[in-house]
């Protein structure tokens, strides 16, 4: 019986292998350590690459993720699982992202910086199949092996080897099994509103992280002076954007920022718990999925928690 909302938010037709909850991973002695290892990770998440800092976004993240997906799912002979335009078009509404100028826009992006190849499709010539280079197989490698740490800490012997290992086998049985649960990730975001404002800003997430990061081994859970300057330059924006989105925040009741401004930010109760919430309900998600793919990769054998 699914009874989590996590577990319901899955096509009640898809069996949940056994996992690891949020509430037991809250519960787990080395719970923040699991955080503070995902926070750190988000924070160097595609650093290295202005090109793919956005991807942390949410509507950006999604359809990144969701090419990999649908392209580890094709099947040759069946031309209704190829990946085109009109397929991602019509997943992307179940994740609660809008087609339209902005992703035809991302996608033509992304093969402008050689993270997408396409060819003309063999049935109709006017329509275009993407395909995923192996750089943005090894970009989604990253963003498996940073969500699967947290739960290689705390649980060492159960198999997250795949992803740590960054294993493209694991990772095609881990997109393939993504298919079935695309909800679990807007259900995470939806139901938690501190979170979701974060996410769903430009470069939001990362500087989310920043601050969680800065202020996480603080009594008082504030920052030094000069932190919008500090997250800017790291979250590669401007200072400007960086003020705007956390001052959104503080708008909403979230954090609290020094009067005068500059000398310090606060992150308020509420705040603090959602993104505790988020990480253990993400890689709840994240292990959910984790049992699917290795079903996949062992159908006999899957490990059990």
């Amino acid at each position: 019986m699914k009874t989590s909302p996590i577990e319901q938010s899955i096509d009640p037709g898809v069996a949940i292998p056994p996992f690891h909850t949020p509430e037991a991973l809250r519960a787990h002695p080395r719970f923040p350590e699991a955080a503070a290892c995902l926070v750190d990770g988000l924070v160097s998440l595609y650093s290295h690459d202005r090109r793919l800092r956005s991807l942390i976004e949410y509507d950006r993240a999604v359809t990144f993720m969701l090419i990999v997906c649908l392209a580890a799912g094709e099947q040759g002979d069946q031309p209704e699982t190829w990946l085109t335009m009109k397929r991602l078009n019509a997943f992307l509404p179940r994740l609660c992202v809008e087609p339209g100028r902005r992703i035809n826009d991302l996608v033509t992006s992304l093969q402008d910086e050689a993270f997408l190849t396409t060819r003309r499709s063999p049935i109709d010539t006017r329509e275009r199949i993407l395909q995923p280079t192996e750089k943005m197989l090894a970009a989604d490698r990253e963003w498996l092996q940073i969500f699967h740490a947290p739960l290689a800490l705390l649980y060492p012997d159960d198999d997250y080897h795949g992803a740590m290992r960054q294993d493209p086998a694991y990772q095609r049985a881990y997109r393939i099994a993504s298919l079935t649960t695309l909800e679990i990730a807007d259900r995470i975001v939806g139901g938690n509103p501190p979170a979701d404002y974060f996410i769903r800003e430009s470069v939001g997430t990362r500087l989310l992280m920043l601050l969680i990061q800065e202020v996480r081994d603080a009594s008082d859970r504030r920052t030094g002076p000069g932190f919008y300057t500090r997250a800017a330059t790291l979250g590669g924006v401007s200072r400007t954007h960086a003020r705007n989105v956390l001052q959104g925040a503080a708008d909403r009741g979230w954090l609290r920022a020094s009067d005068p401004p500059g000398l310090y930010i606060e992150i308020g109760d509420e705040l603090w718990d959602s993104v505790q919430r988020w990480v253990a309900e993400a890689i709840a998600g994240v292990d959910i999925v984790h049992g699917m793919a290795l079903a996949l990769l062992h159908p006999t054998g899957a490990c059990d928690k």
